[in-house]
């Protein structure tokens, strides 16, 4: 399967799959200058020199793009969600430097288990590469404010927690 073309998906035009992608750079970048701003780095743990503006655009060339298609011809849909699945999560072995060992074994099965065969599905389900990349963005948009709230609520419920 080729999807890395751009198609109509439900009510989504490529003009509008482009425009979003467009924006949720924008919106990430923005947020991102003000969290450098604050605290020296990118999502309060990267330094700036990482690029990750880029990321899902990156990774979802590579994971649904390359190696998902790569794996249809080979197995079937399920397996080849399920292995691609797996390397996206071990991809994020490279965020232990910024993470720490057990961040980034949360980051890995958050990858590997939530977020991976999602995106796979919906790069199946859709034909394209491109919802995936619109809801890559959307994830890594949401995962500093969940982590955020997260700390917030434990801190609340228990003081002595940092």
């Amino acid at each position: 399967m080729n999807f890395f073309s751009l198609q109509t998906v439900g009510f989504l035009t490529p003009e509008a799959q482009i425009a979003l992608i467009a924006l949720f750079f924008v919106v990430t970048t923005l947020t991102q200058y003000i969290e450098v701003q604050k605290t020296g780095k990118m999502f309060s743990v990267y330094p700036v020199s990482v690029s990750i503006l880029f990321a899902p655009l990156y990774e979802e060339i590579i994971f649904r793009g390359f190696v998902l298609s790569g794996f249809l011809n080979l197995y079937s849909p399920v397996i080849a969600v399920v292995l691609t699945s797996v390397l996206f999560g071990l991809w994020h072995l490279k965020n232990i430097f910024w993470e720490g060992k057990t961040g980034v074994l949360k980051q890995m099965a958050y990858a590997a288990i939530i977020v991976g065969p999602i995106l796979g599905v919906v790069t199946l389900w859709s034909g394209t590469l491109w919802l995936a990349v619109i809801l890559h963005y959307l994830n890594n948009l949401w995962a500093p404010i969940s982590k955020r709230w997260y700390q917030k609520l434990r801190k609340r419920n228990d003081p002595a927690a940092v």
